[in-house]
Formats: C-alpha cells, sequence, structure tokens
C-alpha cells in the first residue's frame, strides 16, 4: 500500500538548505514532499528576523508565512557562538559570515587556547491560529580549528567550494566534540548525521508534522 507524502512548505531562500532537507527525506525514506514558500509566495516569501534568539526568530518567522499562505510553514535559523568572543557572532552568524568570512574568526582567535563554541540550530513549526506550533532546537558543542579544514566535492551544506565559498557556513573551521578532529565540513553526508546540528532538527521537526497529519486524519 503506498503512501500520499504530506507536503510540508519550507520558509527559505536558501538553495543548500532545500537541498539538505530533501536529502533528509530521502535518506529516512520519510513520506513528505517538501515545497518551498518561494514557489508559492515569489519574492513576498520573506520574514522579518524578529527576535533576541534563533529559537525566537523561527517561530515568529514561521507565523509570518503560515498567516500569508494560510497553511502551516516550518523554518530553521543557526547560530555560531564562540566561548571566548563572549557568544559572538551569535545571532547575527550569517551576516557575519557574509561581510568578513570564516577567516575572520580565525584571526579574533590567534593565540586563544579557549576554542570552545557552539552551534546552535532551531527549526519553528507555525500554522494559521496557531494550533500545534513548535520549536525544535539542536546544539552541537565543539572546538574552533587552527585552519579551515574541508573536503571536496561535498555539498553545499557541508562545506565551501569555488562556487560557493560561503558553503557549510562555518562548518570549515567547527570540529565537533568526540569527532576525531575532523571539522564538520570534513564529514561526507550520511556520516554526518549524528554529529549534525541541522539535520537531526529537520528529522524531528518532520516527525513531528507526520505526528499532527496521523492525528488529524
Amino acid at each position: 500500500m503506498s503512501t500520499v507524502p504530506i507536503k510540508v512548505i519550507f520558509g527559505t531562500s536558501n538553495k543548500a538548505k532545500l537541498v539538505q532537507m530533501r536529502f533528509v527525506i530521502a535518506h529516512f525514506a520519510l513520506p513528505v514532499e517538501i515545497v518551498s514558500a518561494k514557489e508559492l509566495l515569489g519574492e513576498r516569501a520573506v520574514y522579518e528576523e524578529i527576535g533576541t534568539t534563533v529559537e525566537e526568530v523561527v517561530l515568529n518567522g514561521a507565523a509570518a508565512l503560515a498567516a500569508m499562505l494560510g497553511a502551516p510553514v516550518i523554518t530553521e535559523d543557526t547560530d555560531f557562538r564562540v566561548e571566548a568572543l563572549g557568544d559572538a557572532p551569535g545571532i547575527r552568524s550569517g551576516e557575519f559570515l557574509k561581510n568578513f568570512g570564516r577567516g575572520e574568526i580565525l584571526k579574533k582567535m590567534e593565540g586563544v587556547t579557549d576554542r570552545r563554541a557552539v552551534i546552535n540550530s532551531a527549526v519553528g513549526y507555525a500554522a494559521p491560529g496557531g494550533a500545534g506550533n513548535k520549536v525544535f532546537v539542536n546544539r552541537v558543542h565543539g572546538t574552533i580549528a587552527l585552519a579551515e579544514k574541508f573536503g571536496a566535492g561535498f555539498p553545499d551544506w557541508i562545506a565551501p567550494s569555488a562556487e560557493a565559498p560561503f558553503g557549510g557556513g562555518y562548518n570549515a573551521i567547527f570540529i565537533p566534540d568526540g569527532h576525531d578532529g575532523k571539522t564538520l565540513a570534513e564529514i561526507d553526508p550520511e556520516e554526518a548525521i549524528p554529529w549534525s546540528y541541522r539535520e537531526r532538527n529537520f528529522i524531528d521537526a518532520l516527525n513531528y508534522i507526520l505526528g499532527l497529519g496521523q492525528r488529524s486524519s
């Protein structure tokens, strides 16, 4: 007996993030079809980043898009916090990366022995009217590498490349705890799932949505 996939609207304009979500769905054979909010709303498929934490930003963003579309929406945001830098760049991690690059973090960390850092991913789910709204948070602790390290030929959501210099975000300078000195940008997609920040959050959010669908059917 075949299962009809549940359509899930993803509020992002990040193509790499969409591909990453579809990788997770295919890897775990989840009965879900992802639809980009941009496909439905065009350039209006943006939301103001309101909040002082990634949890607040994604829930407010998902609620805004859900109200526009009249349908449930999920959103995702990630921040990167370095202990020795007073938890900077924090909630403005994406803006910092585009303006200064990963190299600026390495420069600021020259000679610093406390290299602890954490990546926080938040996925927000919101429906029109707010029924079942929920935020999923996953934190990965690790340390800042002494230099950029990344593998060749990896997807944009894992590692940078000539075509996507910001690929993988801060992965190329972040070594997750317990993973033999490799940065997240040196770990292939399947192996990276247990160490990931975003993938595990996607799994939890999608399973939650599937559960909502089963309860309403």
